[in-house]
Formats: structure tokens, C-alpha cells, sequence
């Protein structure tokens, strides 16, 4: 069928149902909308810079870019010019717009933009970021630059009771009224010159794998001591989420051989010749996972920057890994775009598999309708974690809550107009996926 024809069938269908179900579509959608824009959020992934380093900073615009930027590099700004121009205090305003502006006309349509665009309007007042506003923008953003804003965008505006932030060891001193943190222990699968860091640090020395090993169970300790939640991994930027199932002894040889040759092998034969080493040790870490009761956090699909190989973070790759992990809870990030089809069916068919879709509205609000569309017909309603605004900025997380809420309540209020089930089935399943799901999977301290 022609495809103009198929969304006119689709359409009327839609309508008749509605019709014969006597339900006014309107009222409906304001009711879904209502409800979902209710529901306090538990907010899964975040990169906030903590509130002090913060109201240190000269704010204005260009500090509040973020993702946009990454789109302005993919459409050929040279991101080491612009990364220097927008983060120096010194360089003059009109200076910062005539880069920015290079790329703006081109990039403003991308929902990247359309968050950014949301939170000038909503929390500073401007309809528009332009040449005549930009100025103003920025003079509004620095004099909100006071301790409380954080409270202010997160809690009260955006309807966030609980940010769980990935910024290392400083999440243990965020303010555990609004934040948790997660750790990463990447460093732990032995890439080049981190031996001597870990050795430095935990005061101890590493000669053998069962060092390095008894190592890693040491930082394991200090996660949970400090109350970190999870365990979050980052590798899928660093190489293939193909890890294999090395045998001890293998990995062993490759640790021996790697460290008798320490200081005099380059850093690109390092990373490549421990490669076995590597995939063992990251199945030590999903070990412990399941030793220390924490989920595993792994970043999947899309990257942050350019020039990168998004075939190497398809998450389908670490299905072997899940499967000889049983008792680890496998938290799989950001919706694993645009693997999403793939992710929804490792997680229908491997039982300690949560899809997380922390960065995914804002990378599309569409992809994010069909992928909750689908969830809803495929996967079990506790096994979806409906939002992180991943930001390192809160003003980037409000633009993404409104961009989820808007996308949520659509794709709920269509389910019931479609008849696949009720208003209170719906408004139950907005409220696990935004909120209940995550408590219960990082056991947070909330009801």
C-alpha cells in the first residue's frame, strides 16, 4: 500500500476506534498529560558539575550548550576552536556568537537544540536564541548562577525528586537530598599505565592478577562504604563491547607479559595486546557486580562526540557476556540508539537485563515514542528505566524532562485511544518507568 495511504488507514482507524469506544481524544491526551506530568521523577543518569564548581564558573550561553555543540562538530565546527572559545571568560561575547552562529541556522532544528531552546524560554524567559537575545540570555543565566538554582530547575521546575550523577569520586560529596552517584572501575581492565595509578593510591603493590583482582575487590568495598549505587562502565568509547570469556590462565599470561614490560612498550601495543586481559578482568567486574549487589551500568549506542564507529557499542555484542552473568542486573544505557529494536529483545529474552533510556529524547524524541510504543507490547514494565537527562548542566536536564514527559504521555494516551488497555493501566505504567522502576533498582531511600 502506498505509504501515504497506509497513515491515512492508520489515522481513521485510530479515529473509528475512538468512536466506537466513546472516547473523546482530547480528553483523553489532557488526562495522560496530566497524570504524567504529576509524577515525581528519579532521574538515572547525570553528569552535573557539583553547585560550587558551578557558581565559580562566568556563566553565560555557551556554557549551557553542551549536546548542542556535539552537533555543530557533526556538521563541521572545529571542535577544538570552539570547545576554547566558549569556555574562555576572556574572549568577548560577539566573539563566542560569530562561532556559534556559524553553525546555529543548521543545527537549531535537532532536538539537541529544541531542549536548549526550552530552557531559555521556560527558566530564563527568552522565546528565542538569537543575535538580539543572546546577550540577555546570557546576563539572565549568570545572575541565576547563586547557590539554590540547582534545587531550584531540578526540584521545583522540573519535577526531579533524586538525580543519580556519574562525575567520579566527587558523586560520594554531593548533597544526598537531590543526588546519588554511581562509580566507574573502567581503570580495572587494564589499560596503559594504570597499574602504577591504582598502586599509588591504595598504597599497595601489584605484581601478579590475583594483586590486581584483590585490587578491584578493594574498590568494590570503598563503592558501597561510600554509598555509590552502581557501577557504571564507559568502555564502549575506548573499543568493541565484544567481550570474550578468557580463561584465568590466559588472562594471567597476559597480565605477566604486559607488566614484566612495563615502561617500555608503547601505549597503542598496550591496548592492543591486552585485549584478553581486558575482557577478563570486565567479566570480574560483572562478578563483583553480582558479589557486591550492585547494577552494572553500561553505555551503549551512540557517542557523545564525532568520528566514532557506533557498530562497536551495539549492545546485541554483550548478550554473551549477560548470559554468563546470571545473578549480575545488567542496566543497558541509552536506549542502546539506534540498536533499540535489538536492546527491547535482550531484554524480553535475558532476565537481568533493565533498559535504561537516560540521553534518548533528547537524540530523538520519535525513536524514544516508538521504543516505549514497543517496551509497552514486548517487555516487562519493570525492566524500563524512563528517564536521565544526562547534562552536565541542570538546565539541559529540565529541557529533557519536558521532551519525556511530552513523549511519554503521547505514547500512553495513544495506547488507551488504540483500546490496548485502560487510563489507570497507563498511568501505573508511566509511574514505574519514570519513577518506581528506579527506586526499586538502585534501592534508593524512597517510596
Amino acid at each position: 500500500m502506498n505509504r501515504v495511504y497506509w497513515w491515512i488507514a492508520l489515522a481513521l482507524g485510530a479515529s473509528l476506534s475512538c468512536l466506537v469506544l466513546g472516547q473523546d481524544p482530547g480528553a483523553v491526551r489532557k488526562r495522560m498529560a496530566e497524570a504524567v506530568n504529576s509524577i515525581r521523577l528519579i532521574d538515572t543518569h547525570e553528569h552535573f558539575w557539583p553547585e560550587a564548581e558551578r557558581n565559580a564558573k562566568q556563566m553565560d550561553l555557551f556554557q549551557l550548550l553542551h549536546y548542542v555543540s556535539s552537533d555543530m562538530w557533526a556538521d563541521g565546527l572545529d571542535r577544538a576552536e570552539s570547545e576554547k572559545v566558549f569556555s574562555d571568560p576572556s574572549v568577548p561575547p560577539d566573539k563566542k556568537w560569530e562561532v556559534f552562529n556559524r553553525r546555529w541556522p543548521h543545527t537549531r532544528n535537532t532536538a539537541y537544540s529544541k531542549a536548549l531552546l526550552r530552557a531559555a524560554k521556560d527558566l530564563y524567559g527568552v522565546e528565542d536564541i538569537s543575535e538580539q537575545s543572546y546577550r540577555q540570555l546570557s546576563e539572565k543565566i549568570q545572575a541565576a548562577n547563586r547557590p539554590g538554582w540547582y534545587a531550584e530547575v531540578l526540584r521545583k521546575r522540573a519535577g526531579i525528586d533524586l538525580s543519580i550523577c556519574d562525575i567520579g569520586q566527587a558523586g560520594a560529596k554531593l548533597d544526598p537530598a537531590m543526588f546519588r552517584a554511581v562509580i566507574r572501575l573502567d581503570e580495572f581492565t587494564l589499560l596503559a599505565d594504570t597499574v602504577p595509578v591504582v598502586e599509588k593510591r591504595d598504597k599497595v603493590t601489584i605484581t601478579s592478577l590475583a594483586d590486581w583482582e584483590a585490587a578491584l575487590d578493594q574498590a568494590f568495598i570503598r563503592a558501597k562504604e561510600a554509598g555509590f549505587v552502581a557501577i557504571k562502565s564507559g568502555l564502549a568509547y575506548n573499543r568493541t563491547l565484544d567481550f570474550k570469556d578468557v580463561s584465568r590462565a590466559d588472562a594471567e599470561a597476559c597480565f605477566k607479559n604486559l607488566v614484566a614490560r612495563r615502561g617500555t612498550i608503547s601505549r597503542g601495543d598496550w591496548r592492543r595486546e591486552s585485549i584478553p586481559l581486558q575482557d577478563y578482568m570486565f567479566g570480574r567486574i560483572a562478578a563483583n557486580c553480582a558479589k557486591y549487589r550492585l547494577p552494572f551500568q553500561i553505555h551503549t549506542g551512540l557517542f557523545y562526540d564525532t568520528w566514532r564507529d557506533v557498530t562497536q557499542s551495539n549492545p546485541s555484542l554483550l548478550t554473551p557476556l549477560i548470559i554468563r552473568h546470571p545473578n549480575t542486573r545488567f542496566v543497558l544505557m541509552h536506549g542502546g540508539y539506534p540498536y533499540g529494536t535489538e536492546l527491547l529483545a535482550m531484554a524480553k529474552n535475558l532476565p537481568n537485563v533493565v533498559l535504561d533510556m537516560c540521553w534518548v529524547y533528547v537524540i530523538s524524541p520519535s525513536f524514544a515514542y516508538r521504543f516505549i510504543s514497543e517496551a509497552v507490547e514486548t517487555v516487562p514494565a519493570d525492566k524500563i528505566l524512563g528517564f536521565g537527562g544526562d547534562y552536565q548542566i541542570p538546565e539541559g536536564a529540565y529541557g529533557h524532562a519536558v521532551l519525556c514527559r511530552e513523549t511519554v504521555g503521547k505514547v500512553l494516551a495513544d495506547k488507551v485511544l488504540e483500546g490496548y488497555w485502560s487510563e489507570e493501566e497507563a498511568v501505573a505504567y508511566a509511574r514505574m518507568i519514570l519513577r518506581e522502576n528506579a527506586i526499586q533498582v538502585f534501592a534508593l531511600p524512597l517510596s
